[in-house]
């Protein structure tokens, strides 16, 4: 069997896998992102025009106190108006997410059973699908694979975290279905230039956006502070 494919190498291929996917889904839940996003702002609106003159109203005089932060959190408005969010937004997560898993369970299922063993971000980084003895999976194994990934998505990521620490290099739908991920024959045993690069563009996007929301909150605070909120 060749040596088992390493933890940053395989977050690599997976994420290409799903930035394709992504841009595949895009066109297919315009409609219903841009209709969750109003959805969103319009309570994010509602929360801070309720949120604001509480807060004015608790912190007058000798401040706010724990007791003050749990009646915010008790008040029937703000209760209603995250409640009627989720309600509004449960029906559009769910056909998101019918949509994403009926664009990826072809892609992965259909790439990893064929003779490239690997979906097209594992094959542009040297990586195959095997089952435990290093031979090449049928179509069911792989299906069973697909919806393993299930358990490690509802336990926060920690099923795909174990293909860094495990001896194998394998992560939970990989214990479960049988299978491993392994660098293909010929393929290079360290991380690609190109993987590399891409591992850091994500890292830049991240602290980007953190710095951008960070940004947005100090502002915020100025606003209010100077009081033109």
């Amino acid at each position: 069997m060749n040596p088992p494919a390493g933890f940053w190498r395989r977050y690599a291929a997976y994420s290409l896998d799903a930035t394709a996917i992504g841009l595949l889904c895009l066109p297919l839940l315009w409609s219903r992102l841009v209709l969750a996003s109003n959805l969103f702002l319009d309570a994010s609106n509602r929360l801070l025009d309720r949120v604001w003159p509480m807060l004015d109203a608790a912190s007058s005089g000798a401040g706010v106190v724990p007791s003050d932060w749990l009646d915010l959190a008790r008040d029937p408005a703000l209760l209603d108006i995250t409640r009627q969010l989720a309600v509004e937004l449960a029906p559009l997560l769910l056909q998101g997410t019918g949509v994403v898993m009926a664009v990826a369970a072809p892609w992965f299922i259909a790439s990893e059973s064929s003779r490239w063993q690997a979906s097209p971000g594992k094959r542009l980084l040297g990586l195959r699908v095997t089952d435990v003895h290093g031979e090449r999976c049928g179509r069911g194994r792989i299906a069973l694979r697909f919806v393993a990934g299930l358990p490690s998505w509802l336990l926060l990521n920690l099923g795909h975290a174990m293909a860094g620490v495990t001896p194998g290099k394998r992560a939970l739908h990989d214990y479960l279905a049988g299978t491993r991920v392994e660098l293909a024959p010929g393929a290079p045993a360290a991380l690609p230039r190109a993987a590399r690069s891409w591992l850091l563009l994500q890292v830049a996007v991240f602290f980007g956006l953190v710095g951008f929301v960070v940004l947005r909150y100090l502002q915020l605070l100025v606003e209010i502070t100077l009081g033109s909120y």
